[in-house]
């Protein structure tokens, strides 16, 4: 039976976090986070199935915490323009930190079926924020939730596309 070490889990994640942030997807070792966590290897691989499983629960942390900036900006609006602003900008932030990351796990080669099912995922739970936003504010239009939340996640990967625009988007909206 594998021997669990106090808050070894989070202490894993945390210095995981530092290590992709600074140097990326490519510069994070399961030796090498093993070495500055004072851990063996062996003992990540406890916690982790590998180095995506891993990646992934670093960013599932961040992600939970702009899920719930979602959840206060789409159900403290008053109209879907402030809703959709609020979410958008939610998944700005979340993707400013890990976007260069995700370029580098997709040029590793990694399997473009994993990228696009995360992706699958992100855009059903900001749809049920958006689909669950318009239904509190009576609006006619929630068949259109996967498309904005779709329209979410692409503005927030381009600069030339703002909250602006999303604003009329959501004004247009019935």
């Amino acid at each position: 039976m594998p021997k669990i070490i106090e808050e070894a889990r989070a202490r894993i994640l945390g210095t995981a976090r530092v290590i992709l942030l600074e140097k990326g997807y490519a510069g994070l070792s399961l030796r090498g986070l093993a070495k500055d966590c004072g851990l063996a290897v062996g003992t990540i691989y406890n916690y982790f199935q590998d180095k995506d499983m891993l990646v992934a629960s670093v960013m599932m942390e961040d992600w939970t915490a702009a899920l719930a900036q979602m959840d206060g900006a789409s159900t403290g609006a008053d109209n879907a323009a402030d809703g959709l602003a609020g979410i958008q900008l939610a998944v700005e932030e979340f993707a400013a930190v890990y976007a260069p990351v995700w370029g580098q796990f997709a040029r590793s080669g990694r399997s473009a079926g994993v990228i696009q099912s995360r992706h699958g995922l992100l855009r059903g739970q900001i749809e049920a924020r958006i689909r669950a936003m318009m239904e509190r504010l009576q609006m006619e239009d929630t068949a259109l939730a996967p498309l904005l939340a779709e329209a979410v996640l692409a503005a927030a990967l381009q600069p030339d596309i703002g909250r602006d625009q999303m604003r009329i988007l959501a004004g247009r909206l019935r």
